[in-house]
C-alpha cells in the first residue's frame, strides 16, 4: 500500500471539495428548485465560511479581529484555494482587493449548462456570504462591492473600511 503524503491529501480534498459543492447544488436544485436550493446553499455556506474563518484565525494564531487580521485570514484562504488577487492597502482603515481569478467562477465557466447561473450566484450568494461573515467577524468592518466577474466585469472588487 502506498504511503499517503500531505500532497496526496491536498489533491484529494481540494478536488473533491469543489466537486461536492457543485454536485450538492445540482441535486438540491433538482429536488426543490433553483430559488429554494440557493436559499439552502446560502445558509450552509454562511455557516461554513464562519467556521473556516474561525479555524483559520486559530491556525494563524491571530488574537484580534482587526481589518488587518481579516485580510490576513481571507488572503491565506484565497491563496490556498487558487484565487488571484491584488491587495491595495490605502490606509489602516481602508483596503481594496481586486480579484481576477475565482476558482468557483472558473468551475462554473467549465459547465456550459450553468453559465446562466453565474450572475445569480455572484450577486445573490457570494456577496451575501462575504458581507454576513465579515460583519460577524467584526461589526465595524464594512464591505462594499461594485464589480463582479460573474456580471461581466474584469475583476471582483472587495472594498473594506473600518470605523
Amino acid at each position: 500500500m502506498r504511503k499517503v503524503t500531505d500532497a496526496d491529501k491536498l489533491f484529494y480534498y481540494e478536488r473533491n471539495f469543489v466537486t461536492l459543492d457543485g454536485l450538492w447544488m445540482l441535486e438540491a436544485e433538482k429536488a426543490v428548485g433553483w430559488d429554494e436550493a440557493l436559499k439552502i446553499d446560502n445558509t450552509v455556506w454562511i455557516k461554513l465560511f464562519k467556521i473556516i474563518i474561525r479555524r483559520l484565525k486559530k491556525y494563524l494564531n491571530i488574537q484580534t479581529n482587526t481589518l488587518k487580521d481579516l485580510i490576513q485570514i481571507l488572503t491565506f484562504r484565497w491563496s490556498i484555494e487558487g484565487w488571484n488577487y491584488a491587495v491595495d492597502r490605502i490606509s489602516e482603515s481602508e483596503i481594496i482587493i481586486n480579484v481576477n481569478k475565482c476558482p468557483y467562477k472558473a468551475s462554473m465557466d467549465r459547465n456550459e449548462e450553468r453559465h446562466d447561473k453565474i450572475p445569480l450566484i455572484c450577486k445573490n450568494m457570494c456577496n451575501i456570504i462575504y458581507k454576513t461573515t465579515f460583519e460577524d467577524f467584526n461589526p465595524d468592518i464594512k464591505l462594499s462591492r461594485q464589480t463582479f466577474m460573474g456580471l461581466g466585469d474584469s475583476v471582483c472588487n472587495f472594498h473594506f473600511t473600518i470605523s
